[in-house]
């Protein structure tokens, strides 16, 4: 009987794929940053752009909706923070955009009301926003995606 092999063979566990650091498409810092920067580019497009041009805006904001609401349940803990408050902030600002825009459509006079809420609001919108992309580039959660503050 041979004593040289005191443990017996045992399979190493097979290796789990890790996710490399970096801010590429396939990591979760990666994901969260490109939904902030989709937000920013989404109302600072819908601010800047004139009214038919403003429509590649709202494209963005769908694109970055899509790309928060798919990824909300399979990221970390901390991810998913960053992708509820994305979805929060896209779909309120966008509400109150809306509601902005109606100004002009009942009286003329309200049309100066309009640029100013769609001002704040895309104002809000980058705050949030750029607040957000740097907790997610430090890998932090959102410390109250729910709320409607930074």
């Amino acid at each position: 009987m041979s004593h040289d092999n005191v443990t017996p063979f045992r399979r190493p566990k097979p290796a789990r794929p890790q996710q490399s650091g970096g801010v590429g498409l396939k990591t979760h810092r990666g994901k969260v940053v490109l939904v902030h920067l989709l937000t920013i580019a989404a109302f600072a497009l819908n601010l800047l752009l004139p009214e038919p041009w403003s429509l590649i805006g709202m494209a963005v904001g769908i694109a970055a909706i899509a790309l928060a609401f798919t990824n909300r349940g399979q990221a970390m803990p901390w991810a998913n923070t960053h992708h509820e408050h994305a979805v929060r902030t896209l779909v309120i600002g966008y509400a109150i955009w809306v509601l902005g825009s109606l100004l002009g459509y009942v009286h003329g006079a309200l049309a100066v009301g309009t640029i100013y809420v769609h001002l704040i609001v895309a104002i809000w919108a980058a705050l949030r926003a750029a607040i957000a992309l740097v907790l997610g580039v430090m890998r932090k959660p959102v410390p109250n995606p729910h709320g409607w503050l930074i």
